[in-house]
């Protein structure tokens, strides 16, 4: 998987170009908020990065904060919810603040994103608002976001041996209980949900 890339931006926009050297550049799909913070063409680009691979489609979607990418892992371990309703919703909303929506059950805000129905909103609430940070101060918040993306990288790891999602996502939950300090470590996530199991 590509965690990040760098390199210098050639083109903005939500389907801006990389150039990563070698002759390469890369098309990479961002959300408008991301898009905004952007430096100018010509500057050297930072971005964290998502790869969605498809049977006829492969997309690189990229982000400007590692915390973006998290809720974006995150959004789509929903069913229904695809890369692009996520990036849809992460292009009206930070992360923080859909964390702060999925936390306290607020559908209608969530409703208010792109994307997002009555029936969705209902599910991402459900399946997700306890795996989010409390919504408070900074300190609280970046702490959950190392625990955010170690969550949704361990749920795909475990999809991926078999696991039905409901039983990885109870057994993540499970491994968050008896040890809040696991951060973003990938293996660990992975091995206390396997003793979760």
């Amino acid at each position: 998987m590509i965690a990040f890339l760098e390199g210098t931006l050639v083109t903005g926009g939500t389907e801006a170009i990389v150039s990563v050297g070698g002759g390469v550049g890369l098309d990479v799909k961002l959300s408008a908020l991301s898009a905004e913070a952007l430096p100018a063409p010509g500057q050297p680009v930072h971005l964290w990065t998502h790869l969605a691979v498809r049977e006829d489609n492969w997309s690189l979607y990229g982000f400007v904060e590692a915390e973006e990418r998290a809720m974006f892992r995150l959004l789509i371990s929903v069913s229904g919810v695809g890369p692009k309703v996520a990036m849809g919703m992460l292009s009206r909303a930070t992360g923080r603040q859909i964390a702060a929506y999925l936390r306290t059950g607020d559908e209608k805000a969530l409703i208010g994103l792109p994307g997002i129905g009555k029936k969705s909103a209902a599910r991402l609430v459900v399946e997700l608002g306890q795996r989010v940070p409390e919504a408070g101060n900074q300190e609280d918040m970046d702490a959950a976001g190392g625990s955010m993306e170690g969550m949704g990288s361990a749920l795909a790891v475990l999809a991926a041996m078999g696991l039905a999602p409901a039983q990885a996502e109870q057994a993540l939950l499970r491994a968050r209980q008896a040890d809040g300090e696991i951060g973003q470590d990938l293996e660990k996530w992975v091995k206390a949900a396997l003793q979760n199991l």
